[in-house]
């Protein structure tokens, strides 16, 4: 289940911020020495929780890909969070009835996955869409039809992910399950994706907006412009950290390595720009991860 404070014990140096994690949305098309390090610097950091959050289906073949990995990590409880698609899949965009079906199928994945990893994890977060543009009323029944393919809603939610918005989801949602019977899902939540922590979101990323290092970590940095085609939107790291340990949302941290952007190195300059190709058409690999020596210390740092 969701906690509702955060000790020292579980959370490293976090007095008031609920939990932290990372929004691995290509965890499925990472190498497995990107999962490694990114396992590493869950290890290293001593959170005693964290959460992950991911969308399988940019790896339609292997959408669990990595998954085990983080999972294996001893000692620290684990939320696993599930994008279900993508708001600029073209086949999210079509007929309603195309999109509900094509949630169906993938919640049915889904499914099987929860069975397998249930007991591994402290809760399960299923989201219908990475950064939704509907109204209530199609979140609501893109929820139902998600929940009716699953043989148990033991230890899961739902969140709502919006790139702009502050209309909070219902708190509790009674759904039938693929055996009928009804289950009440509790904790409700909405994420929001912005450079700060403000708004009413209980959840926060600044997936798309650049969270950059500029000490010096193994003679590489980072500046406020390192991210060439962004939004515009940027933040310290020391500033992002300082906020999110001051806050009592969950604070997740999005980088550009995650969904496997293209890294420049200009003498100790590190620069992102994102591939013209779809995120399902992007590689990584082993002998140069997109999870490297430099980000795993960027992802410890704000895990402490």
């Amino acid at each position: 289940m969701y906690l509702r404070s955060c000790r020292p014990a579980l959370c490293g140096n976090v007095h008031a911020a609920e939990r932290k994690g990372f929004a691995a949305v290509g965890l499925s098309r990472l190498s497995g020495a990107s999962a490694g390090n990114l396992a590493a610097a869950v290890r290293e950091s001593g959170c005693r929780q964290f959460e992950f959050t991911f969308m399988p289906f940019f790896n339609p073949k292997n959408p669990f890909n990595n998954v085990d990995t983080l999972l294996a990590i001893p000692e620290v409880g684990k939320i696993e969070t599930i994008f279900l698609s993508w708001r600029d899949e073209k086949v999210m965009n079509g007929s309603w009835e195309i999109a509900l079906a094509t949630l169906k199928e993938r919640a049915s994945e889904v499914n099987r996955h929860l069975n397998r990893v249930r007991t591994k994890v402290d809760n399960i977060v299923l989201v219908p869409m990475l950064e939704d543009k509907w109204p209530e009323a199609r979140w609501l029944e893109a929820v139902h039809i998600i929940a009716g393919q699953l043989d148990s809603g033991a230890r899961v939610s739902f969140r709502r992910s919006v790139n702009a918005g502050s209309d909070l989801p219902p708190t509790r949602i009674s759904a039938r399950l693929k055996n009928g019977k009804s289950h009440t899902f509790t904790s409700t939540r909405l994420e929001a994706h912005r450079i700060d922590h403000g708004g009413n979101a209980q959840v926060i990323s600044n997936d798309g907006r650049l969270v950059y290092q500029d000490a010096g970590i193994l003679g590489r940095y980072e500046t406020k412009s390192s991210l060439v085609d962004g939004p515009g939107e940027s933040r310290s790291l020391a500033s992002w950290i300082s906020e999110a340990n001051g806050t009592a949302k969950v604070s997740i941290l999005w980088r550009p390595s995650y969904n496997l952007y293209t890294r420049t190195y200009t003498d100790s300059l590190l620069t992102y720009r994102k591939p013209d190709m779809l995120l399902e058409n992007r590689s990584d690999s082993d002998g140069d991860p997109a999870i490297n020596a430099f980000e795993k210390e960027v992802l410890k740092s704000f895990l402490q």
